[in-house]
């Protein structure tokens, strides 16, 4: 499976409690440097779980639980089917048989994510003002849009060219 063989035997552990023998051999548990703000993913159609590199150092508990979320969510998906919710019941009752507490968000130990995060950039938002210079006809919008045409001028057999001005 690619962790450790404690790790090893936590998951078929699991997957006897959840009914399903031999999980461990058809689920790839890898460690990816691509997960930046995030401690697991699951793809559960492909079997396949990825974690944060920073979970192989830290406490073994810990990897333990995000290993334990991530894994229900293929088991689910192996009970259920593909038409439940992925943080739904069928899944919190996975979790809560393993003995965990079925949460969405973990608060990871110090220093395990490497430090210093950078903190997520708020997109600024503008208002944008399109003016037709010809007959003054106005749309306000969140974005630019160029595609946008005076519609009296068009009417009129003009060409409809609008002027574009950010406010605030």
């Amino acid at each position: 499976m690619g962790t450790r063989a404690a790790e090893d035997d936590a998951v078929s552990a699991w997957a006897a409690l959840w009914g399903l023998p031999g999980l461990e051999a058809r689920v790839t548990v890898t460690f990816s440097r691509r997960l930046v703000s995030s401690l697991g993913r699951c793809a559960p159609a492909r079997r396949s779980v990825r974690l944060h590199p920073g979970l192989a150092a830290g406490p073994r508990e810990f990897l333990l639980e995000v290993l334990c979320h991530e894994l229900a969510h293929v088991a689910a998906w192996e009970i259920h089917g593909a038409g439940i919710r992925p943080h739904g019941p069928e899944w919190q009752r996975l979790v809560r048989l393993a003995g965990y507490r079925p949460s969405t968000r973990l608060t990871p130990p110090p220093g395990l994510m490497g430090g210093r995060r950078r903190p997520r950039r708020r997109r600024r938002r503008y208002l944008y003002d399109h003016r037709c210079g010809a007959c003054g006809w106005r749309r306000l919008a969140r974005a630019v849009v160029r595609r946008w045409r005076c519609p009296r001028c068009r009417a009129a057999g003009g060409e409809g060219s609008l002027e574009v001005w950010r406010l605030g």
